[in-house]
């Protein structure tokens, strides 16, 4: 008979708990570093070598969240919309970002509260994540208007939910 281990307990410490994980020498070496302007182009510079590969990446995510919605498989569509999110500003998709950041937090709140989603909702998000993705000069135009939009319907319909669950419990 095997024995079954216990996990090792874990502690929770605040933030300014933490062991320092550089001295205070090299925390100010490693701050001058990157306040460089030198540092920022670089970085800049390399990130823009791959800005068409991550850009790819995020419209592959796109598609799997669109597939994802015609399955109402909500665990693949917040894991897209998180990766999505993550991404998006890294491929010059500033909007897409912004939009499923919308999508991820509705369908995360929704989950948390068991409540139920709606379906309209996700699809106005998916869709102009999907938009946004192909039309960079409208997203550049509109997107923050379509997300900012898309937030307070997010908004209401989470206090509707919030509501409901407030009545009935």
């Amino acid at each position: 008979m095997t024995k079954s281990k216990k996990p090792p307990e874990a502690e929770i410490i605040d933030t300014d708990q933490y062991p320092a994980m550089l001295g205070a020498e090299a925390a100010e070496a490693f701050l001058v570093e990157l306040s460089l302007r030198d540092t920022s182009k670089r970085a800049n510079g390399a990130l823009e070598t791959k800005r068409a590969q991550i850009s790819h990446a995020v419209r592959g995510y796109i598609e799997v969240l669109e597939k994802a919605v015609k399955g109402s498989d909500l665990k693949t569509m917040i894991e897209q919309a998180h990766e999505i999110r993550g991404l998006a500003a890294n491929a010059g998709l500033e909007a897409v970002g912004r939009l499923a950041d919308g999508l991820y937090k509705y369908i995360d709140t929704a989950m948390r509260l068991e409540a139920p989603v709606d379906s309209d909702v996700i699809v106005l998000h998916i869709n102009a994540i999907a938009r946004a993705s192909t039309a960079a000069n409208e997203a550049k135009a509109y997107g923050e208007a379509v997300a900012a939009e898309l937030n307070a319907l997010v908004t209401r319909k989470l206090q509707a939910i919030n509501r409901s669950k407030t009545k009935s419990g």
